[in-house]
């Protein structure tokens, strides 16, 4: 399983190379790969702003990242680049062109199938252009999409309107880059507003890790990226704690003999929930609930709940005595455990979806947080969750 990749975003004509150097340190300490940052508002002669991408791309490249530089047809001609001659990019050390425009004609496929061998990115939204290109002959393990971000709060896309194009490319085995914000106060991007660079406008003001859940959660994007600098330390590291717990290596539990191989193990790409744990929680729903990794419902019966079932074949034969709870209905993103009143099935976690009756036979463990539960909308069938306190 590949993991997602990490990004930051960079705009050199408002930084300077000493503080872009500390930053791209501190961003490939915590697994960042990729930098994405705009050419065109540079100014200066051809010869300036060659010199100041070569030392950028220097810096890049010494931390084992990968540059992005987003151009549009402007930058092509004061750099003398056409779509047969890439040359000045390679020159300068650029390995991926986000190109903000198009040809619109065979000479995308030509750009894309370049002799330089840079890869080209395109927007999510291009389409009929991608299409038209591929059946020109670009081939298309070059091209990647990626979405833009949008500075003026409001004006970002419906995540309907996100998810579906995500799933479109993800359908055509092209890599999607999605955007997510820094809350850091002060932070910017490349004209002077302050309000984040999210792709999703729900992301706007919600913590970076919560966005980077989420993008997780959908399941169909391959680069995600932090839009405004300068993100915090703080912040790549409340990341990377997520990266951690999404990412694990579950060894196959043999003592499942034929059944071992449906359930999950191998490198398993999990959604971590954080969970506000029930007072009165016993150890042994605490170790149901932590220790075993790879919770999932297989699909059947996902109306009420999310059902964990294997814990109740690991833990079978263990009491789980009825404990009391002091509401009518459990609702919405509460996490619950099968008791002893029901016992052919204890042991069983679930995730409640919909208002259902406390009828004594399962017992409250905590309730997902509210800022988390409507990561919920995005859990399908066999997608692996696990829990955090």
């Amino acid at each position: 399983m590949e993991k997602v990749m990490l990004g930051v975003s960079l705009y050199p004509e408002q930084e300077v190379l000493e503080e872009i150097d500390a930053y791209l340190k501190m961003a490939s300490s915590y697994g960042f790969k990729k930098v994405f940052t705009s050419m065109f508002s540079v100014s200066g002669t051809k010869e300036e702003v060659i010199a100041y991408f070569k030392d950028f791309t220097k810096i890049v490249h010494k931390y084992g990242m990968v540059v992005s530089g987003d151009c549009n047809s402007e930058l092509f001609h004061r750099l003398g680049a056409t779509e047969t001659d890439l040359s000045v990019f390679k020159e300068i050390g650029v390995d991926i062109l986000r190109m903000d425009f198009s040809f619109n004609d065979e000479r995308d496929a030509t750009l894309i199938n370049n002799k330089e061998g840079i890869k080209i990115e395109m927007s999510t939204s291009f389409i009929e252009i991608i299409e038209a290109a591929i059946k020109n002959g670009a081939k298309p393990e070059n091209i990647s999409t990626c979405h833009n971000f949008y500075p003026e709060r409001y004006t970002a896309p419906s995540l309907e309107a996100i998810n579906e194009i995500n799933n479109y490319w993800k359908a055509k085995n092209i890599p999607v880059a999605i955007f997510i914000s820094s809350l850091v106060k002060g932070s910017h991007g490349p004209w002077p507003v302050s309000d984040g660079l999210p792709t999703i406008e729900e992301h706007r003001d919600m913590p970076i890790e919560e966005q980077l859940k989420h993008c997780l959660a959908l399941d169909n994007v391959d680069e995600i990226i932090i839009g405004n600098a300068y993100a915090s330390e703080d912040e790549f590291k409340a990341i990377d704690q997520v990266m951690k717990q999404v990412y694990v290596d579950v060894p196959k539990n043999e003592a499942f003999g034929f059944l071992a191989d449906f359930i999950p193990h191998g490198m398993i790409k999990r959604v971590p929930f954080k969970i506000q744990l029930e007072e009165g929680i016993t150890e042994l729903e605490k170790e149901i609930l932590f220790n075993y990794p790879t919770h999932s419902d297989l699909g059947d019966c996902m109306n009420y709940m999310l059902r964990s079932r294997w814990t109740r074949m690991i833990y079978k034969g263990k009491e789980i005595p009825c404990r009391p709870c002091t509401k009518t209905h459990y609702t919405r993103g509460d996490v619950v455990i099968v008791n002893d009143n029901l016992a052919h099935y204890r042991g069983e976690i679930q995730i409640v979806l919909k208002d259902m009756k406390v009828d004594g036979q399962r017992n409250l463990l905590g309730r997902i947080d509210e800022s988390e539960i409507f990561i919920l909308e995005h859990i399908k069938a066999k997608d692996v969750f696990t829990f955090v306190e």
